[in-house]
């Protein structure tokens, strides 16, 4: 199993760099979850996050 971690400025940096994740991962791999969140740093500031939740293909390994 792995985790990719995936952090932006913006909703659409972080989309677009969570496609980029997904594409690169073999094709073995099962996404099996997405969770996403953000982190208010300051009134004017947020960082948004999101984790990526692969099954890789040699595993059998239950969540």
């Amino acid at each position: 199993m792995k985790i990719k971690m995936i952090h932006a400025d913006n909703m659409e940096e972080l989309f677009a760099q969570v496609s980029e994740v997904d594409k690169a991962q073999d094709i073995d791999d099962e996404l099996l979850d997405v969770e996403f969140d953000f982190i208010k740093v300051s009134d004017s500031k947020m960082i948004y996050c999101e984790a990526l939740v692969y099954r890789t293909g040699d595993e059998d390994e239950e969540l």
